[in-house]
């Protein structure tokens, strides 16, 4: 994750990530899906370019809006009652071409910003409900001089806080950097539980390099778990997915979510359908092919926050071939934690108080496949008929 000035999201790769595309490409050629493993993940498109008037540069609007002691909060994100997130720096090893935070703008905090962070976090304001902090970006491995301040105020300021989650993609684009000093940086958040969040999307990026870097996080007792996104021309494949998910099994990573691509501008060549993505997730989860241990949970990131499907969850589809979804959401949780919240446009009460968000879908690149052919299968997904069009 990284950001952008002027919507411009340029393209960037380490000297590692350029080696792969090079050794990937001599190897098993430029059309296989090991190089397009790489290239379509950071290889910049013209087709990001094709920009509908509805697309949004941002993916949900979270920002917590608040000041302590006179002093406004950059960097703060806040959808969910017991985490807060930080963003100490929008810098990242590589640009990833799906990035939900391409177009946000570059920015890093001060010392004295994440020590105030610290303090709010641990106010009487908060405290009782805070209990976990994300810090994402950007990718914080990339400021760990930064990373060691942050947990040291976290430790003087706001007790409360039991787990401090890293969001990070430095592992598969420059795994150099997971080195000695770098674990024993992430050692100073003690005696608060430290866990690292990744996002791995093929089983190609599992070099030996990055095992290595993986493993030596491992073994320094970190929790590692995964956040795949789903991806057209990447991994949109059982087989491919379940290589990954075994893969994550020995290496001590926990799968967690399988994100649906994001509807922002730019990302349409990444979408697929929801349809597609949930006869995936069905295959992998229903089929024994891999542990149960190694299940992921097939999720939408909606105007909302997080939905993660099971039935009953998708209520129609309408002539925008948007989706509307029910969440058990509220608008006086999101207010309680984020008094500046508002409810989006996309979104609306139904009539449980509970709020319903239309969630814009992806393309295969065969139509057919948009609606199947199986619709007693994908009526279990779809509470009314997937052929149903509301207009």
């Amino acid at each position: 994750m990284a950001g952008a000035k002027n919507s411009n999201f340029a393209e960037k790769l380490t000297p590692y990530l350029k080696q792969k595309l090079v050794e990937t490409s001599e190897k098993y050629g430029i059309d296989s899906e090991e190089y397009k493993a790489f290239e379509r993940q950071y290889i910049k498109s013209e087709d990001e370019d094709k920009i509908n008037h509805e697309d949004r540069l941002r993916h949900y609007q979270s920002e917590v809006h608040v000041h302590y002691e006179g002093k406004a909060l950059r960097g703060v994100e806040r959808l969910y009652r017991r985490t807060i997130l930080l963003e100490p720096t929008m810098v990242c090893a590589a640009h990833c071409r799906w990035c939900l935070r391409g177009q946000y703008p570059q920015f890093g905090l001060t010392e004295n910003e994440i020590t105030n962070f610290a303090k709010y976090t641990g106010s009487d304001e908060v405290k009782e409900d805070l209990k976990e902090v994300l810090v994402t970006g950007g990718d914080p491995l990339m400021v760990p001089k930064r990373l060691e301040y942050i947990f040291s105020q976290i430790n003087k300021f706001a007790p409360n806080i039991e787990i401090i989650r890293i969001g990070t993609r430095v592992p598969v684009q420059d795994p150099a950097k997971i080195n000695r000093e770098l674990i024993d940086i992430l050692k100073t958040a003690d005696p608060i539980k430290l866990e690292i969040g990744t996002n791995i999307n093929h089983p190609s990026e599992l070099t030996a390099e990055s095992k290595k870097a993986y493993t030596d996080i491992y073994k320094a007792a970190f929790k590692i778990y995964d956040q795949s996104v789903l991806l057209k021309g990447v991994n949109d494949n059982v087989e491919i997915l379940n290589e990954l998910y075994d893969g994550f099994r020995y290496l001590g990573i926990e799968s967690h979510y399988l994100f649906h691509c994001i509807p922002m501008q730019g990302m349409e060549r990444h979408r697929t359908s929801v349809q597609k993505g949930l006869e995936i997730a069905s295959q992998i989860i229903n089929s024994g092919s891999i542990s149960g241990r190694a299940k992921p949970m097939y999720t939408l990131m909606t105007d909302l926050g997080k939905v993660t499907l099971v039935h009953g969850t998708i209520l129609e589809r309408n002539e925008k071939n948007e989706l509307l979804i029910q969440s058990h959401y509220t608008i006086d949780d999101f207010k309680f934690r984020n008094p500046s919240w508002e409810v989006p446009k996309s979104c609306f009460e139904d009539k449980n108080g509970f709020l319903r968000v239309w969630y814009p879908d992806g393309k295969d690149d065969n139509d057919s496949l948009q609606i199947s052919n199986k619709k007693a299968d994908m009526e279990h997904y779809f509470s009314i008929p997937i052929n149903r069009v509301k207009k």
